[in-house]
Order: structure tokens, then sequence, then C-alpha cells
């Protein structure tokens, strides 16, 4: 799947309020006027075992890139997700 097929609704950024990239990765979500749900994994005890389950740990900022045959690819790093999206339009 190219980057540009990847539509935002099927994208999830797994985060928590007091995380400074977290925040990083929010703002520039926000400045590129994405729609991405957003899934606080400290008010939702279910984003967390899904993390978990998911990408294999906990870290935060994560980003969960839904793939055509149903799987999941799991980004973490802020710089890391940042440049995906400023790079899939």
């Amino acid at each position: 799947m190219t980057l540009s097929a990847i539509q935002p609704n099927d994208m999830a950024l797994y985060h928590y309020d007091s995380c400074p990239f977290c925040a990083k990765t929010r703002h520039a979500i926000n400045e590129l006027d994405l729609n991405i749900e957003l899934r606080n994994i400290q008010k939702n005890h279910q984003h967390r075992i899904e993390l978990q389950q998911g990408g294999n740990k906990t870290q935060v900022p994560c980003l969960r890139i839904g793939q055509s045959n149903g799987k999941a690819q799991w980004l973490y790093e802020s710089g890391d997700i940042i440049n995906f999206l400023r790079n899939r339009k």
C-alpha cells in the first residue's frame, strides 16, 4: 500500500495528555489538518491493552496504521510519526 493510499480514518494515535512527545505529535496532526482518532491510554484501559497487544509495548506516542489486509503497522517515535504524516500527502 502506498503512503498516499492510507487515509486518516485508517489511523489512530495512542497517547496521553502529559507526554511532551505526544503533544508534539498531536500538534503536527492539527497543523496538517488530519482527522486521526486519538486514543488516550491513561483514560481508557482498553486502548492501553490494544497498544500492548498490537505494538508489543506501551510506549507513546504510537500511530496505528491500518492496512488493507486488516493488519496494522505500529509506528513509534514522534519524529518518525510526524515525518510519515507529512510525507504521505
